[in-house]
């Protein structure tokens, strides 16, 4: 049977391993699913500048989407986060969280990600584990590091 959703992500890690790119549903603090996605997104600066300012959904919905690059196993990419005015911080540490147990389903050695959104602060960042890299590039470059073994799971307070 074929399954394009999860609702724990420690339920089919074996499926999680077979999705390259996917996207975490989150809403009211809670984890809705991860979702399958065939493509990884293509979002612009210009883009999440615009959403940030004109195209922010009135909702408590937070998606954050993932990949796994061509060629690197050993690494995933944070593409996209979109959060509602309503969502709160809970929703958005809940995402991070949840792409943590999928980093350790797939063995990935980091989480990558280029921060553009203003509103996702250095402060946060560093507290949910992630550093800053690449400063020699333009921009806001992260990244979260399993090199020592993963996190302890933070994951049962986000599943519904």
């Amino acid at each position: 049977m074929f399954q394009s959703c999860l609702t724990d992500p420690r339920e089919n890690t074996q499926l999680l391993k077979r999705w390259r790119c996917g996207r975490i549903i989150m809403k009211g603090g809670k984890l809705q699913q991860i979702r399958r996605r065939w493509m990884p997104s293509t979002v612009s600066v210009a883009q999440v500048l615009w959403q940030m300012t004109y195209g922010r959904m009135d909702d408590d919905l937070c998606w954050l989407d993932y990949h796994q690059p061509l060629g690197m196993p050993g690494f995933l990419t944070l593409d996209y986060v979109r959060s509602g005015h309503k969502a709160g911080y809970q929703s958005f540490a809940g995402a991070v969280h949840v792409l943590d147990e999928i980093a350790r389903a797939r063995g990935a050695v980091a989480i990558v990600a280029h921060v553009t959104n203003g509103g996702i602060s250095d402060r946060f960042m560093q507290r949910m584990g992630w550093q800053q890299h690449l400063q020699q590039w333009s921009g806001r470059h992260w990244i979260r590091r399993f090199y020592d073994g993963y996190p302890e799971p933070a994951i049962e307070r986000y599943l519904t």
